[in-house]
Parts: structure tokens; C-alpha cells; sequence
């Protein structure tokens, strides 16, 4: 706020207004009183309904008072609902107003009470909060244009056009930044998504490979199982010829033997002659 003209300030925040002219101080009670009054009607029907709570609190005057408003709440209420003396009920509806204006002043001639009711008193949030806030708005906006002079005027009027230009140079820099953020996001996605494809070639390639390599595995462990087996029956076969040969050695060993000893015989016959 330290670059913002001081009339300007006052602009801008009605709360730092102050009242130069009789005239318009007298305008500001009465805005300010039409509030307070608003505010007081809206807990009205909230304090009726728990008279006895707040009995104390609010004094024999306002109690009694509340209690003649209650009556003639209730007495306009059946009058509307069904018809009848027309004549009785606007003297009915004038004595609710005089009794409605009685207890506004008797609230008003107390302001700490009214203040100690605000926080006392709980109203579920209705159609006159609306009007209470949109009046505040316009008691302010009514102060602003009391006690803005023509020279403020050309000030806040300069003011905001320096402000909407500075925003305008500002949305024009944020443009700016913003495409060369969307550049730079845009570069840096082609570049993930070229790494990418390269990570997923390389693991293609992997896959192949293992693929291939188990392949690979599967043929020479199929080759050698199958060279074992050949190899199993050729050692068979050997082993069967070598034992085939076996008893063929056996058989003339023992021809050779038997021979061998038939002619020691003859010999040791011939001998003995």
C-alpha cells in the first residue's frame, strides 16, 4: 500500500472515511441506526421465543414491551388468516408499529445491550442477512460518494487506469512466461518420450535375446540328450559284443585246455612203453 495515494486509500476503504460536514454526519446516523434497527427486528422473533432466558438481561421496560409486540404479533396474524373487521385490523397493524418503533428505541437508547444480544442471541441465516449486508454495502458506498471531492474522483479514476494497465502489462508478462513454460514442458515430453522408446527397444531386444538364448539352451541340451543316448546304446552294444567275445575266448581256452591235456596223456603213454 506504500505506492497508493492517501485519498485514494480513503477510496478504497470506506473504514477510514471521516465525516467532514453536519450533513453528512447526520446521513451516516442514519444509515448506521437504520442498521442497527434492521439488526435488532431480525433477533426480535429469537428473543421472544426465549423471553424467560433473557427476562434479566433485558430489563422489566424492553421485557415488557417484547411481550406487547408478541401480542399483537399474534392478534395480526389471526386477523389475516381470517377475515373480518378491516377497520380493527389497521388499528391493530398501527398499534404493532407504534409498539415495534417503542422497542427499537428502548434498544437503541441501550447500545450495550444491543451489542451483548448480537453474541447471546443465534438466528439461523435468512433473506434479511442478505438485505442487512447489501444495505451495509450501500452505506458505504453512499459515505465513498459524500465525501469524495472531484479532485479524489480524478485521482482513484487515474489510479485505477494505472492499475488496470499495470495488470494488463502483467497478464501480457504471465502470457509470455506461460508459453515459454508450455515450450519448455513440451520439450522436455519429447525428450521422456524418446528415452522411452529407447528403453523400450532395448528391452525388446532383450526379450529377443533371452528368447533366442533359451531357445539356444533347449537345442543343445535336446542335442546332447540325444548324443548321450547314442552313446549309452553304442556302450551297450560294445559291452555286449566285448562279453560275446568273452565266452568265445572261454570256450577255445577250455578246447585248448582239454586238447593239451589229451596229449599229455598219449605222451606219458608212450613213455611209459
Amino acid at each position: 500500500r506504500a505506492g497508493i495515494p492517501l485519498s485514494v486509500m480513503k477510496v478504497l476503504d470506506p473504514r477510514q472515511l471521516k465525516p467532514d460536514s453536519t450533513e453528512t454526519e447526520i446521513i451516516l446516523t442514519v444509515f448506521d441506526e437504520t442498521i442497527v434497527k434492521l439488526e435488532i427486528t431480525r433477533l426480535i422473533p429469537r428473543i421472544i421465543g426465549s423471553l424467560e432466558r433473557f427476562a434479566r438481561m433485558l430489563g422489566p421496560e424492553i421485557t415488557s414491551s417484547l411481550l406487547e409486540l408478541q401480542k399483537l404479533s399474534v392478534e395480526i396474524q389471526d386477523l389475516l388468516t381470517s377475515p373480518g373487521d378491516e377497520e380493527r385490523r389497521r388499528h391493530v397493524e398501527q398499534c404493532l408499529k407504534c409498539s415495534l418503533r417503542n422497542t427499537l428505541r428502548l434498544f437503541l437508547a441501550n447500545p450495550l445491550l444491543y451489542h451483548g444480544l448480537k453474541y447471546e442471541v443465534w438466528v439461523r441465516e435468512s433473506a434479511a442477512d442478505v438485505f442487512i449486508k447489501a444495505f451495509k454495502e450501500f452505506r458505504d458506498f453512499t459515505l465513498e460518494r459524500l465525501l469524495t471531492s472531484p479532485d479524489e474522483e480524478k485521482e482513484k479514476i487515474q489510479f485505477m487506469e494505472d492499475i488496470s494497465l499495470q495488470i494488463e502489462k502483467n497478464m501480457e508478462t504471465i502470457s509470455s512466461l506461460q508459453a515459454e513454460l508450455e515450450a519448455a514442458i513440451q520439450t522436455r515430453d519429447e525428450e521422456i518420450n524418446s528415452k522411452d522408446k529407447k528403453i523400450e527397444s532395448l528391452k525388446t531386444s532383450m526379450e529377443n535375446l533371452a528368447k533366442e538364448c533359451k531357445a539356444d539352451i533347449q537345442q543343445i541340451t535336446k542335442e546332447g540328450e540325444k548324443q548321450q543316448k547314442e552313446d549309452e546304446k553304442a556302450s551297450q552294444d560294445m559291452c555286449a559284443r566285448l562279453q560275446q567275445d568273452v565266452l568265445c575266448l572261454r570256450a577255445q581256452f577250455k578246447a585248448l585246455v582239454l586238447e593239451h591235456r589229451a596229449s599229455e596223456l598219449v605222451l606219458r603213454k608212450v613213455k611209459g612203453r
